[in-house]
C-alpha cells in the first residue's frame, strides 16, 4: 500500500512512489512499443494478451478511486503497472515483460 508519509505518494506525484518501490521508475510504456495503436486499441487488446501469457500474478499495490485506478502486480515474477480509468490507460513494465505482451497483442490483432 502507498506510504502516506512518502512525498512521492502525494498528488500530483503519485504513483511515482509505487513505481520506485517496485523498480519501475524507468519502465517501458506499452504505448511506445505498440507504435500507432490508439489508447482504445491498447485497452481492448491488453487484457486478453495479459491473460494469454499469465502463468502467475500477485497484486502488490492498488489505489482505486471512483473512476478507476492503478494496480502494480507481479506477472510471471516481473513487476507491471496498469493505470486504467475512464479517461486514460497506461501499462508500464520492464522490456522482459512488455515484449511478450506486445507480441501477443500483435498476433491477436492479425489473427
Amino acid at each position: 500500500m502507498p506510504n502516506g508519509d512518502d512525498p512521492d505518494d502525494q498528488y500530483p506525484l503519485y504513483p511515482r512512489g509505487m513505481l520506485i518501490r517496485h523498480g519501475l521508475d524507468r519502465a517501458v510504456d506499452l504505448a511506445s512499443v505498440m507504435g500507432g495503436w490508439t489508447e482504445e486499441e491498447l485497452r481492448a487488446a491488453f487484457w486478453p494478451a495479459y491473460s494469454a501469457i499469465r502463468e502467475s500474478d500477485i497484486e502488490l499495490e492498488r489505489c482505486w478511486g471512483i473512476d478507476g485506478g492503478e494496480v502494480l502486480s507481479l506477472l510471471n515474477g516481473h513487476p507491471i503497472y496498469v493505470s486504467e480509468d475512464r479517461w486514460a490507460f497506461q501499462v508500464l513494465a520492464g522490456s522482459t515483460l512488455i515484449e511478450p505482451i506486445a507480441a501477443t497483442m500483435r498476433r491477436q490483432r492479425t489473427g
